[in-house]
C-alpha cells in the first residue's frame, strides 16, 4: 500500500477546556492509482483528515504511513513527503502571490532544487495537462478568471508531480462550465499521470462522475469505506447522516417504483439516458 492511516485521531486544543476531538480512529489504506472520493456534511472531520496526509497536522494518535515512511517518525523529512503528497486547497487561487503564471508554476518545482531546465519543462507540462494556454503564461495571474487562476493553483502543484494529489472542494464557487471544465481536467490528469487522487466535495454528482471508491466521515469517524455503487445503495443512511445520493438516482428510483424496468444503483445522467433509451426502445413505454 503506498499510503496507511491507522487507528487516525485528533484533537484540536488538547488539555484545555476548549478540547474539541476531529477525528477519532481513522482506518483506510489506498494504492498507487486510485480515484478516491471523500464525503462527509460540514464538520465531519474531512479537512482536518487531509491535513495530516502531508503532515501538516501531527495526529494526536495513530499514524499516517506514506510510501513505507512514517510521518510520526523524527527521521522523516515532511518537506520530502510534501513533494509526494500534493495537497490543493479550497479556494487554492487565493494563495496566488507571483507576478506571473509561470512563476507560480514554477514555485514548487524551484523549491524542489530542479535545474532551470527541468522547471522549465515541468512548468509547460503542467500547464498543459490542466488546460492552461501558452498565451497565459506570461499573464498575471490576477488578471484571469475564477476558473484559469483554480487551473494554476492546481498546476502548481501538479508541477512538483506528486504521487497523491488531495483536492479540497475544487470546483467551490464555479459556474457549472468551470466547475465541469476543472473536473474534466482532474480526470484527464489522473487518467495521464496514473497519480493517487483524493477528491474531497459535498457534491455527490461531482463524486458519482469521477471516483471509483468513496470515504464516508461522519462526527469525526469513518463510517463508510467502498465502491460507488456499494456506498450510494444505502440512500437511508446517507441521509441520515446529512448527506444525499446524486439527483439523478433518486429520479432513477421513483421511476422504478412506477414499475419501470430500468437497473438500480444508476448514479450517473448518462447512464439513466442510457437504461431509459433501452427501456422505450424495447417497447417499455408506448407513444
Amino acid at each position: 500500500m503506498f499510503l496507511e492511516v491507522e487507528n487516525l485521531s485528533y484533537t484540536y486544543m488538547p488539555e484545555t477546556a476548549f478540547a474539541k476531538t476531529a477525528i477519532s480512529d481513522v482506518s483506510f489504506c489506498a494504492e498507487k492509482g486510485e480515484f478516491i472520493g471523500l464525503i462527509g456534511h460540514s464538520g465531519s472531520g474531512k479537512s482536518t483528515l487531509i491535513q495530516h496526509l502531508n503532515g501538516l497536522l501531527k495526529p494526536t494518535g495513530g499514524s499516517v504511513v506514506i510510501d513505507g515512511e512514517n510521518l510520526n517518525d523524527k527521521n522523516v523529512k515532511l518537506k520530502n513527503i510534501r513533494f509526494k503528497v500534493g495537497l490543493v486547497f479550497q479556494y487554492p487561487e487565493a494563495q496566488l502571490f507571483e507576478e506571473t503564471v509561470y512563476k507560480d508554476i514554477a514555485f514548487g518545482p524551484s523549491n524542489m532544487g530542479l535545474s532551470k531546465e527541468e522547471t522549465d519543462f515541468r512548468v509547460h507540462e503542467a500547464a498543459a495537462l490542466v488546460g492552461i494556454k501558452e498565451e497565459l503564461l506570461s499573464k498575471s495571474p490576477f488578471e484571469l478568471s475564477g476558473g484559469q487562476k483554480r487551473r494554476v493553483a492546481i498546476a502548481g502543484v501538479v508541477a512538483m508531480k506528486p504521487e497523491i494529489l488531495i483536492l479540497d472542494e475544487p470546483t467551490a464557487g464555479l459556474d457549472p462550465r468551470g466547475r465541469n471544465s476543472i473536473l474534466k481536467r482532474i480526470g484527464e490528469l489522473h487518467k495521464t499521470t496514473g497519480m493517487t487522487v483524493i477528491l474531497v466535495s459535498h457534491s455527490m454528482e461531482d463524486i458519482a462522475n469521477n471516483v471509483n471508491r468513496i470515504l464516508v466521515m461522519n462526527k469525526g469517524k469513518l463510517v463508510m469505506d467502498g465502491s460507488r455503487e456499494e456506498i450510494f445503495s444505502h440512500v437511508d443512511y446517507l441521509n441520515e447522516i446529512g448527506l444525499d445520493v446524486p439527483q439523478v438516482t433518486t429520479v432513477v428510483n421513483k421511476l422504478i417504483k412506477r414499475g419501470v424496468k430500468i437497473p438500480e444503483n444508476i448514479f450517473t445522467v448518462e447512464k439513466a439516458c442510457e437504461e431509459i433509451k433501452k427501456y422505450v426502445e424495447s417497447g417499455g413505454i408506448k407513444c
